[in-house]
């Protein structure tokens, strides 16, 4: 069994229209609110953390000059100098003194809180250090770490290095951050010895802390060679739970690391060749994320249901006035022509109920005429059998008149009653048979010939086929005598001369067929000829013209008829138009 399906109503269908516009529209703007807000949360992170690694790494400057201002101090010290110079550098005067500066030095400078060791390394064999690692660390050993010229690569007189192993096996930091520099003989420009400090990287990193110090956050600082000058204690944990080098980390990028998300800022130094990396958590962002994302479903929930009301609510608005239209014209399709549409607000629904109205009164007045026009159709068809009077007992009667007539001689009489009969014998035919326009005209010429014999012959007729295929037209019969006879009592026997010419022409214009009769009469008057230019009937008691008028328009539409044109005294023309019956509107 086939199953038939059920077309969706338009209300449905708008319904439907309504919610994919609307739920289209709650995406739309919900992913670029999403994409917005997660964009301005982007920013404001990579604006804050830049903004703080700036800090960061201007701090770290100023507290690296500091041991630079405080290496400048010990290396510009005469005594030093003149040790450095020395033949014996051990005398033990002037090395008490050196010795007694660099103890005051370390009891009021703040920076020495972060040197683990230092060092007065001389060409001469002078060795003199401070701080609590210094006594454990062999001179060689920092002699070929920090006083070679592999650690003054750039030939420069101070150089900070990357992250070493502490040279004190004892201590509790496994990695110090050195800084040496060479003392210069001026008389010689030779270099008369060095002076090395180890630091603890708490001294960059501390700062670091500090200013970047948020939970999950790590950073480390690198030289020109991509080499760890110091590291957070974050950074190395971060380190230990990876494999991936995190010095090579995208910038701007998320990354996942230790089943966390982590983005990597960097910021340059202006003052050394080195370059902080920070890596940031960004699982608070993900929560403030997920947190929007669910705020923005929530919302495109609500605006959904919201859109599901005001689509029930659209789509009934609209569809009500169609749906009593719709109802309206089935009444009507039904034969109820009393149908009253209350007129709707919307201009376009109002002009609709409108035309269904005017479209309900054009039916009902179509009918009517219909009506109007079969009880007419029949009134003229009553007064053509009226007008016949018996057609064959004037046929038998006049054939009994022929035959006297032969008899005695009477050739005109004979001639006369003929051409009564053949009319006759005609309309003794149904008004609805047709025949050729032939067999029309030749009745005509009868008729005309019977008229002459009344008005002494003094009727010309002309007859002017231009199109000879027009013989064969059919058409209904006395169409053009009633034109003919009213063309002499109205026209020709109205002249004060009584007698005129009677022009009739055929012809046609591409499927429109015209026929003329044209008499150059009396002419009508012209409140007559706007009475029978409206087809309105001018005479009672006759078949006459209206009734010819009435039967053209019946039969080939309502364009179809008769004209009148005319001239009062001098002519008369009536043009009867029509279609070949296969045309008929």
């Amino acid at each position: 069994m086939k199953i038939r399906r059920t077309k969706p109503t338009m209300k449905q269908q708008l319904f439907l229209f309504f919610m994919l516009a609307a739920v289209l529209v709650c995406l739309i703007f919900s992913a670029y609110y999403f994409v917005s807000e997660q964009r301005v949360l982007r920013n404001n992170l990579e604006r804050e953390n830049t903004k703080n690694l700036q800090y960061a790494i201007e701090k770290i400057e100023e507290n690296a000059m500091r041991v630079e201002e405080f290496a400048n101090q010990i290396c510009q010290n005469g005594q030093i100098r003149a040790l450095m110079l020395a033949d014996d550098p051990f005398a033990p005067a002037e090395t008490m003194a050196v010795a007694s500066m660099l103890d005051e030095q370390f009891q009021f400078v703040t920076v020495t809180e972060d040197i683990l060791s230092l060092y007065l390394i001389g060409e001469n064999g002078l060795d003199i250090r401070r701080g609590k690692e210094a006594a454990l660390v062999d001179r060689d050993a920092v002699y070929r770490a920090f006083c070679s010229d592999a650690f003054f690569a750039d030939g420069g007189i101070a150089c900070w290095g990357s992250g070493a192993d502490n040279p004190c096996r004892f201590s509790q930091y496994e990695t110090v951050l050195p800084y040496s520099r060479r003392i210069i003989d001026e008389t010689t420009g030779r270099t008369a010895g060095y002076l090395v400090i180890l630091l603890r990287e708490a001294v960059l990193t501390n700062i670091g802390d500090a200013l970047l110090g948020q939970k999950n956050t790590a950073f480390c600082l690198v030289d020109t060679t991509d080499s760890y000058v110091v590291r957070s204690d974050g950074w190395k944990r971060l380190s230990a739970h990876t494999e991936q080098d995190l010095r090579r980390m995208a910038m701007n990028e998320e990354h996942r690391l230790w089943d966390a998300p982590y983005q990597f800022f960097k910021r340059s130094s202006s003052v050394y060749d080195w370059c902080i990396v920070e890596a940031v958590s960004t699982y608070e962002f993900a929560q403030q994320r997920s947190i929007l994302l669910q705020a923005f479903v929530v919302v495109g929930v609500l605006a959904l249901l919201l859109a599901l009301i005001l689509a029930s609510v659209f789509a009934e608005r609209l569809v009500q006035p169609i749906r009593s239209m719709a109802d309206a014209v089935d009444r009507i399709a039904q034969g109820q022509f009393d149908c009253a549409l209350p007129r709707d607000s919307v201009q376009e629904y109002a002009r609709l109920e409108q035309g269904i109205e005017q479209m309900q009164d054009d039916i009902r007045a179509l009918l009517d005429s219909r009506v109007q026009q079969e009880k007419e159709k029949r009134k003229a068809e009553v007064r053509m059998l009226r007008a016949q009077i018996n057609p064959h007992f004037i046929y038998n009667t006049l054939n009994s008149i022929k035959m006297m007539a032969v008899m005695q001689g009477s050739r005109g009489i004979q001639n006369m009653t003929e051409a009564l009969g053949s009319i006759l014998r005609s309309s003794l035919s149904k008004a609805e048979e047709q025949i050729t326009l032939r067999e029309e005209l030749a009745l005509l010429e009868q008729y005309i010939y019977i008229q002459n014999i009344r008005y002494k012959g003094n009727i010309e007729y002309e007859v002017d086929v231009q199109d000879e295929s027009l013989l064969d037209l059919q058409l209904q019969r006395f169409l053009l005598q009633p034109l003919i006879e009213n063309a002499i009592l109205h026209g020709i026997e109205a002249a004060p001369h009584h007698g005129g010419t009677i022009r009739l022409t055929a012809w046609r214009e591409k499927r429109e067929i015209y026929i003329s009769v044209e008499d150059d009469g009396a002419g009508i008057p012209p409140e007559i000829l706007q009475r029978l230019q409206r087809h309105e009937q001018v005479t009672q008691g006759s078949i006459g013209v209206h009734n010819v008028d009435e039967r053209l328009r019946m039969l080939y539409g309502e364009d179809c008829g008769l004209s009148f044109e005319s001239e009062e005294h001098v002519r008369t023309c009536v043009t009867v138009h029509l279609r070949e019956m296969g045309e008929s509107k």
